[in-house]
């Protein structure tokens, strides 16, 4: 225990004020930090399948990927014309490369390639435009979020392992409780209450409003660290990847912000 401590404290110490920085900065500075932890993570998530016999194709799938960065990066600007016609050409090449490699399997690899897409930069993607939407807006939406997912994901772990004993969804995560769980989202409510009361956020949310980002955070985002864990399971593996040193991989730590990035970029299209 406390070697895996030290061995994480660094990541910690270091990581934590780098993403405030960078939220705070937004614009390309952290547009470009997302699209880095999406290729990142799609590497992950490509191993991973690539562990259990697949072989998806690592270079296409980056490239759409990228291609989804850039839609998001542009928004509200984007052009679907080409932003379309670009995911077409790429696809159909995918598509013609699997046909003539001679791979084993080759429905399943394309579809590993744009599942990934879809999965990392498909949903990651949409908190470079949620974060641009702030800036338009004069509201903190993605740096509330993020301090929401540590506090669930803080509270869900301690409480959990301090009082959790009926488990959630063994088969997929043998560690995570019916305590741990219900912890998350009390501590994900808090949160955005007390950052609503001050005015962090800068946009005054009613209760149900509340209520609905406390559903995307402390119920979705948890279930987003379950998907993940069900794909490493299926990979039979601990970690996504190693590049976090005791945190894993970065797969491990983004996991839940893929499923909450899109829905609060959802739900603050509608405010």
């Amino acid at each position: 225990m406390k070697s895996t401590f030290l061995t994480r404290l660094p990541i910690t110490l270091f990581g934590i004020p780098a993403v405030i920085f960078l939220l705070s900065e937004g614009g390309m500075i952290f547009s470009g930090f997302i699209t880095i932890v999406i290729f990142l993570c799609l590497i992950e998530f490509y191993d991973l399948k690539a562990s259990s016999g697949s072989r998806p194709n690592k270079f296409f799938g980056i490239i759409m990927a990228l291609i989804t960065c850039f839609m998001y990066i542009q928004f509200p600007n984007s052009n679907a014309v080409i932003l379309l016609s670009s995911f077409t050409i790429i696809i159909i090449l995918s598509l013609l490369f699997e046909m003539f490699s001679g791979h084993q399997n080759p429905l399943d690899n394309v579809n590993i390639t744009l599942s990934g897409v879809l999965y990392v930069a498909g949903l990651l993607g949409a908190m470079i435009a949620l974060r641009n939407w702030d800036s338009f807006n004069g509201s903190r939406f993605t740096m509330a979020m993020i301090f929401s997912v540590w506090v669930c994901d803080s509270c869900a772990y301690t409480f959990g392992m301090l009082f959790g004993k009926k488990k959630l969804i063994e088969r997929i995560s043998p560690k995570k409780t019916i305590v741990g769980f219900i912890a998350g989202i009390i501590g994900s409510f808090l949160s955005f209450y007390i950052m609503d009361s001050v005015g962090f956020i800068q946009i005054e949310l009613s209760l149900s409003q509340l209520l609905i980002l406390t559903f995307i955070v402390g119920i979705c985002g948890q279930l987003g660290d379950f998907v993940e864990s069900m794909f490493k399971r299926d990979a039979e593996v601990k970690d996504s990847g190693k590049i976090l040193l005791g945190h894993g991989g970065v797969l491990d730590r983004f996991d839940s912000l893929i499923f909450t990035s899109p829905l609060v970029f959802i739900f603050v299209s509608f405010l």
